[in-house]
């Protein structure tokens, strides 16, 4: 019988592995290979304190990292340059951190974001130099007027700064004398203000001039004792000559609380009043229907005011003779009057007669406006509510 041939990975029997060699097609039996074991202290009597591991490599030593690069930058104040100084006095110094070998990307970021520093400063000193801001040299004079002409520093204290000049700041700034003399103050003029427009814009108009000025007023006392109490608001004195003396009895203790602010004649006298653009004067007529029989003679300053209550053919002298013409609200007969003195057109004669009680015309210098009085919560209390 034909014995089946033994593949080429079995062992045949009786054949011995070479030396060192484990047998083919079996699992490698014996015990493992040795192994270092780690060092047991004697102390706790390990068998094997003999066989201890090997001692382990010594560490690498690394070289010290190179210093770090000093990179001197200038300390400006949020929002620009300091002005007048230089911006490489007292300046802080930025250390940029070591290279590191665990993160060599960051390394190269701070040392590109050194750079970029150093180059964005000697750019803003050029700038600063290009447009003449560095501080001038020893024995150089700065421009007259300016933080240059002085060496105290901006809180008022006598030592010098030796040659360095204080940061520029917000609300400390010191200027020569001569520089401060310099400064002006302009403003638009103003006036007396009479109300407000349709769009609820102040209307003024020069109450008092440095010439005589003669106004007049159709209307009720109630009229009048508001303009004389806004006459009374720009520093005014205000003498009343009246046919009706209890309504305006109290008036300047009122509005005052002063009794020589504001003066009643029952009758007309002639009156010696100083006036200034400080404190101008105004004589305020209210007769009833007609103007004075002997106006008082105006100087600089000094305003007249006529009250005509009522309208007639006799007072028509006195809105002519006037550069300034208020008017309330009118009736037929008085519209027509007016219409015919001072020369107004057909559609402003018929508004004259619809206006509001808080209302009023202003006629002058060819032209008429009409402008509502728009009273305080104070003129209110002391004037009442609008009425003729």
């Amino acid at each position: 019988m034909t014995q089946p041939r033994p593949r080429d990975d079995e062992q045949q029997p009786g054949t011995q592995p070479a030396a060192g060699q484990a047998p083919v097609g079996r699992a490698a039996v014996g015990p493992p290979p040795a192994v270092a074991r780690p060092a047991v202290p004697t102390q706790y009597g390990a068998p094997h304190a003999q066989q201890q591991a090997a001692p382990p490599p010594p560490p690498r030593t690394l070289p010290p990292p190179p210093p770090a690069p000093q990179v001197p930058v200038a300390n400006p104040p949020t929002g620009g340059m300091v002005i007048g100084r230089d911006p490489t006095l007292s300046a802080p110094v930025v250390q940029v951190p070591p290279p590191s070998t665990a993160a060599p990307q960051r390394t190269a970021v701070a040392r590109q974001a050194a750079q970029a520093a150093a180059a964005a400063q000697a750019a803003s000193v050029a700038g600063a130099q290009a447009a003449g801001l560095a501080i001038p040299e020893a024995g150089q004079e700065g421009p007259p007027g300016t933080v240059y002409d002085s060496r105290r520093p901006p809180n008022g204290g006598g030592h010098p700064l030796l040659g360095k000049l204080a940061r520029l700041r917000i609300g400390s700034h010191t200027v020569s004398r001569s520089a401060l003399a310099k400064l002006r103050l302009s403003s638009p003029g103003t006036g007396l203000i009479l109300g407000a427009d349709r769009q609820q814009r102040p209307v003024s108009v020069r109450f008092f001039r440095p010439e005589p000025t003669r106004v007049a007023l159709v209307g009720g006392a109630w009229a009048g004792m508001l303009v004389a109490f806004r006459a009374l608001a720009l520093g005014a004195r205000v003498a009343v000559i009246t046919a009706d003396p209890r309504t305006w009895h109290g008036f300047g203790e009122r509005a005052t609380g002063r009794g020589d602010r504001v003066a009643v004649f029952p009758t007309e006298q002639p009156l010696a009043l100083a006036a200034n653009a400080q404190q101008p004067v105004l004589l305020l007529y209210d007769l009833g229907l007609v103007g004075p029989n002997a106006p008082q003679q105006l100087g600089p300053w000094q305003t007249q005011m006529t009250v005509l209550r009522q309208l007639d053919q006799t007072g028509v002298p006195s809105i002519q003779d006037c550069n300034l013409v208020m008017l309330q609200r009118l009736g037929s007969a008085e519209a027509a009057l007016v219409g015919g003195a001072l020369r107004l057109p057909a559609p402003s004669t018929q508004f004259l007669q619809v206006m509001a009680d808080d209302m009023i015309a202003l006629v002058g210098d060819g032209s008429d406006r009409y402008i509502w009085f728009s009273q305080t919560d104070v003129e209110r209390q002391y004037a009442g509510a609008p009425r003729r």
